[in-house]
Formats: C-alpha cells, structure tokens, sequence
C-alpha cells in the first residue's frame, strides 16, 4: 500500500476474516462496506465501542473497534514465540520424566 494521505500512519488492521464497515455507527443500517481481512487502518476516532478508521486512501468509515487488531505491540510475533516456548518445555518436561520413571 501507497500512503496517499499525508500524516497517515496505520494503528491497526482488520482481522483476518474482513471486516464491515459503516457510513455511521448505526448497527441497524446494513454495512456500507466490507474491509479486506489484514487492511491497514489508522483509527481516528472512538465512540464506545465504534471506531471511526481511514485507509492510506483516503477512504473513511466505521467499525466495531473490538474487533481490530492494534499493529506495533509485536503481539503477533510474541505470541508464536511464546506458544514455541512453551511447546519446547512440555517437551523437555515429557522427556525427563520418562528417562526418570
């Protein structure tokens, strides 16, 4: 993605499933729009839990803020590398305690 808006700088990105968007945070009004799953977004505002976002586009709207994913916290990565470690140690533990009984 090219950054078409100038001090646009993502916060965070859609889930992997997609997902929708309103013109407004109006539930009962059918989505305006469905976000590709992984779509970089800057949140601008919040109101309870609506999320205004923008792309690098330019292109506005509103979205259930729960269902973001906030980039730059390494979650992604730390969790694979925490779920290793402790796949590792259960290994270790099976290991020892079959060479001890």
């Amino acid at each position: 993605m090219t950054n078409a808006t100038a001090g646009w700088a993502a916060t965070h990105r859609a889930p992997r499933e997609g997902l929708d968007a309103w013109e407004h945070p109006d539930p009962s009004a059918p989505p305006a729009s469905e976000l590709e799953g992984g779509a970089e977004l800057q949140v601008i505002e919040s109101s309870g839990e609506w999320a205004r976002v923008v792309g690098d586009n330019g292109w506005e709207g509103w979205v259930d803020g729960r269902l973001l994913e906030q980039i730059g916290e390494g979650n992604e990565d730390m969790r694979a590398y925490v779920l290793l470690g402790i796949a590792l140690l259960v290994l270790i533990v099976l290991a020892v305690m079959g060479w001890t009984s």
